[in-house]
């Protein structure tokens, strides 16, 4: 295994790497002043709490439970508020494109809307507003100190000799939702096998020095899979909201909603049957039969001592 980094030296990297991206985001995030901020902090944790999860060994795995929870927390405040985000920018893509006879009033859909984002980003403030590493991420930066400088001589044996069992159980995972794939209205199924592929990308990205250029091809599936699933939890999420808002009183209201309920609907539909597409295109080629297959011959003993 000539060429692979030392895991003494790359976890503390890798996550040092990853804090840097979640933190860099946070006055843009603060200030509100576009999208796109809250949308790179959230992937930033996400891929934080993934190399917290793998590298637990490493970095005390109580500590790193607490660590991952903090962040978590984060994680889902930013997730909220894109999840409104997107939501408020495609119901505006809709009223630029002409007058709708469904249409009605767009913005009694859009106001309250605005107004949740407005509260999601109070939760974000609170929460960014006074943070610091050293008082919400306690004693992170020395345990990753303290690796960086040669502290811990054991911590290869004891993290990546598992690196096939940590692949291994999320590709579990992720088939674990392969019975709800002919059934498109299994919704908190698909959102699960979503955060499932999510899963797996992200730990896939983080072991690719060891697995070499050919891995790349699982973590674009992977990517592939998260991203057409995430367009589905969207379209799922709105027509929640949608069938919310129509049971209030007012014709222009439940005009507007039944339009767009047909709208998103029909979307969701094209969605779900490009999912389906893709996953029959992966399953002909074999993709995660030659994953689960690589990562066996590891745990048989190839592959190991990195």
């Amino acid at each position: 295994m000539r060429n692979k980094p030392d895991p003494c030296h790359y976890c503390p990297k890798t996550v040092s790497r990853y804090l840097k991206n979640f933190l860099q985001e946070r006055k843009a995030v603060l200030r509100s002043e576009s999208i796109e901020p809250v949308h790179r902090m959230r992937v930033a944790s996400r891929r934080l709490r993934a190399a917290l999860s793998v590298f637990k060994n490493m970095l005390t795995r109580k500590r790193s439970k607490i660590w991952r929870k903090r962040i978590r927390r984060i994680g889902r405040a930013l997730g909220r508020a894109r999840q409104l985000d997107v939501q408020i920018k495609f119901l505006k893509s809709l009223g630029r494109r002409g007058n709708k006879p469904g249409i009605v009033n767009l913005e009694l859909i859009t106001r309250p809307l605005k107004k949740k984002r407005q509260s999601a980003q109070k939760q974000i403030d609170i929460l960014l507003a006074d943070f610091q590493v050293n008082k919400q991420l306690p004693g992170l930066k020395e345990r990753l100190e303290k690796l960086s400088g040669g502290g811990m001589t054991s911590c290869s044996k004891n993290t990546f000799d598992f690196r096939s069992t940590v692949i291994l159980k999320r590709l579990e995972q992720l088939l674990a939702f392969v019975p709800y794939i002919a059934k498109p209205q299994s919704i908190k199924q698909l959102h699960r096998m979503r955060i499932a592929a999510k899963k797996l990308r992200y730990t896939l990205e983080i072991y690719r020095p060891w697995c070499g250029k050919g891995f790349d091809r699982y973590i674009g599936s992977s990517h592939d899979l998260q991203d057409i699933l995430g367009d589905l939890h969207e379209f799922d999420c709105l027509l929640r909201e949608l069938a919310f808002f129509s049971k209030k009183p007012g014709k222009e209201l439940k005009s507007t909603c039944a339009y767009l309920m047909q709208e998103c609907a029909g979307r969701r539909k094209a969605v779900y049957f490009k999912f389906v597409r893709l996953w029959r295109k992966l399953e002909n080629c074999r993709m995660w039969e030659s994953l689960r297959e690589e990562f066996l011959k590891m745990s048989a003993g190839q592959g190991h001592g990195a």
